[in-house]
């Protein structure tokens, strides 16, 4: 297996067709070529492409691993390493040092999809099959630039996604969630695998209705009792350090579950009835960022059904909580904000004691056990709310945890976010006592 850094330049307003490649870890050496990459004058990015490539002895087939918002991490190099000896050409394009950018989700979104469009189109010039991965907000990326690259029929192109977040943006509790509309336009063999300690799981079929929309073949994989982010978290759970240690072997099944849709002629589907993609801090409709002081007020749909089991077998109805003001709150031990949020949920019932006011708190599938186990180190003084089958996370449009909905007397949802709050600070007492004292 050989290592080697691909530079293309990229700079604003023309066209500079460059190729350098380096020889070894100290020198460049300059080679013409072909490939060329015209940068959209809006971006204001200047730079030169770098790309790492783990070259296999007799290759294959390629493997285009395109960044998430976390940049090219240790153990995505670690893992092409090994793909490279199993065969595969894995080139890991540096698109934020390229660009002098930090690796930040809104760095991420700067990037236009022709970027890795071009690579995809170079790649695929060399006769091998591709394989597109990514993970994470670095899948709309890839998604976008194959929509691109398959303006023309194409086939031996397969797409693998890791905990793939394709919204434009995650919607505010009970909001909507848009994909965006490329994820419908694909039309390729598709193999999702997401982690099951995750919101997101719930809304897979959702998430393969929309990739397949076109005609792409999707598959899903769940993997058990993992979060997002599992194989390269700082607070990896042990069960996690396990799974990211299978991830080779994994990411290998779903290339091999891939290869026989893989021979089919495909091309990106028409623009037509397509809402045009816009950079989401251009939106109107954008809603309160987290972390805005006080709640947000709520205008999505209202009378959504609740009705759950608490943790000694009664059962909740959100209609039996009519005359009170109800905070009802979406959660789970392996979320950290969630965690954090919820000795403040204990402050805030204790400072409304003796008022219409409660708390009810439903938890993400998790088994009963471990959830005794968590509130034994973490007490509360409000229900807990089983949701085994994530029919409560469905019908209430929960996208991220926590999610949490702050509803009246007469049962309308008044407020609702997404993240951790500090729920006794003075903005949001004061907002949930305005509420208690309406008629």
């Amino acid at each position: 297996m050989g290592k080697r850094w691909i530079r293309m330049r990229w700079m604003p307003y023309w066209i500079v067709p460059c190729l350098l490649v380096l020889s070894g870890p100290s020198s460049w050496a300059a080679e013409a070529a072909g490939t060329v990459l015209e940068a959209r004058a809006e971006t204001g990015l200047e730079g030169e492409l770098e790309s790492l490539v783990f070259e296999a002895e007799q290759p294959r087939a390629n493997v285009l691993w395109v960044p998430s918002e976390h940049g090219v991490l240790p153990q995505e190099r670690r893992l092409a390493e090994r793909l490279a000896d199993k065969g595969l050409t894995v080139t890991l394009p540096n698109l934020f040092e390229s660009f002098f950018l930090p690796a930040t989700t809104s760095s991420l979104e700067r990037i236009p999809p022709s970027v890795i469009a071009e690579e995809i189109q170079r790649l695929k010039a060399q006769g091998l099959p591709l394989i597109v991965i990514s993970a994470n907000q670095g899948a709309a990326l890839a998604v976008k630039a194959l929509v691109e690259a398959m303006q023309t029929p194409q086939s031996d192109i397969a797409v693998v996604l890791l905990n793939p977040n394709l919204y434009v943006e995650t919607p505010q509790a009970g909001q909507k969630a848009h994909y965006w509309p490329s994820v419908s336009r694909l039309d390729a063999p598709v193999y999702v695998i997401q982690a099951e300690l995750s919101p997101w799981r719930w809304h897979l079929p959702e998430l393969q209705e929309t990739l397949g929309a076109s005609g792409s073949d999707v598959f899903l994989r769940l993997m058990p009792e993992v979060r997002d982010r599992y194989y390269f978290r700082p607070d990896a759970l042990a069960v996690e350090n396990a799974q990211a240690k299978t991830l080779l072997q994994d990411v290998l099944s779903a290339i091999h579950t891939l290869i026989p849709y893989m021979d089919a002629t495909r091309q990106t589907a028409s623009e037509s009835n397509q809402t045009v993609e816009t950079d989401k801090t251009t939106r109107s409709d954008v809603a309160a960022k987290p972390g805005s002081v006080g709640l947000q007020p709520y205008t999505g749909p209202q009378n959504r059904p609740l009705q759950l089991v608490d943790m000694a077998g009664t059962t909740h109805n959100l209609k039996d909580y009519r005359g009170q003001v109800l905070l009802l709150n979406f959660w789970a031990s392996w979320c950290p904000p969630c965690v954090h949020e919820i000795p403040s949920m204990t402050r805030l019932k204790t400072a409304l004691k003796g008022q219409p006011f409660e708390i009810l708190a439903a938890n993400l599938a998790e088994e009963k056990p471990q959830i005794e186990s968590f509130l034994t180190d973490h007490p509360v003084n409000f229900p807990i709310l089983l949701d085994p089958k994530g029919s409560a996370v469905q019908a209430w449009r929960v996208f991220a945890y926590p999610s949490t909905y702050v509803i009246d007397k007469k049962g309308t949802i008044r407020y609702a976010l997404f993240g951790g709050h500090e729920w006794d600070d003075p903005a949001t007492l004061q907002q949930i006592e305005a509420l208690i004292r309406e008629k």
